[in-house]
């Protein structure tokens, strides 16, 4: 029997000192291994909800209720100064100065990036900056990983490439929970333990992607909106843009 790692318990936020929600009454658990979808259109608060799991953004009611050590999140975009030199292991001893050159080598191995270590990290483009986030996530061994639309910012191909990603990590990791917030419905279902889709400050329906994939509620107020996602070119993006 897989074990809890985070219960939810009708937690409720506010940006108006509780006149009014963004979200309400928001209650679901997560289990080791889960990978946990959050779709939903553009002002439905998804990145809000995920910050509040991770202890960043404040709840003005219920509770969260941690069953785990250590939550990694990775926001949806992450600026670096550019007048900072920094290579790719560097930004990775800043965050865990105790790993050996060793162990980080073997963990670059498993997102073949070993190329990359040795890169200016503001130089990299968005997917390859992706990549060098999540491990820098990994290398701290954390129970849960958070990631804010993590393809939001890369094409179609890269956007699969990341889903295999998501594979090869589950194999290293296998009791490793995810919550990931994404727009592609037919990736989302295809790589999901279960989908979350938020409407209105509130759930519109949640369960497995075969409980979905056939539910009115899915089809009459994202289907539009969630068709193939359109990235922009991967080749003309940085994450310091």
């Amino acid at each position: 029997m897989s074990k809890t790692l985070l219960d939810l318990q009708n937690i409720s936020i506010s940006y108006d000192n509780k006149k009014s929600f963004i979200l309400r009454d928001i209650s679901f658990s997560l289990q080791e291994w889960e990978i946990l979808s959050i779709i939903g259109k553009n002002g439905t608060w998804k990145s809000s909800l995920l910050k509040a799991i991770a202890g960043i953004q404040k709840i003005h009611a219920g509770n969260i209720i941690h069953h785990t050590q250590k939550i990694s999140y990775i926001p949806q975009k992450l600026e670096l100064d550019k007048s900072f030199p920094l290579v790719v292991n560097e930004f990775f001893h800043i965050f865990n100065a105790n790993l050996s050159a060793q162990s980080i080598t073997q963990y670059l191995k498993l997102f073949d990036i070993v190329k990359l270590q040795k890169r200016n990290i503001h130089d990299l483009s968005w997917g390859e900056f992706q990549k060098v986030l999540i491990l820098n996530a990994l290398l701290s061994n954390p129970d849960v990983l958070l990631l804010d639309e993590p393809t939001s910012w890369i094409d179609v191909i890269w956007e699969e490439l990341f889903y295999k990603n998501i594979t090869e990590i589950k194999k290293t990791f296998p009791d490793l929970a995810i919550i990931l917030v994404s727009h592609n419905l037919s990736l989302v279902y295809k790589n999901s333990s279960r989908v979350i889709c938020l409407h209105e400050n509130n759930f519109c329906c949640h369960g497995t992607p075969q409980e979905l994939s056939n539910n009115s509620d899915i089809k009459n107020i994202f289907w539009e909106y969630l068709r193939p996602y359109e990235h922009q070119p991967h080749a003309v993006h940085h994450h310091t843009h």
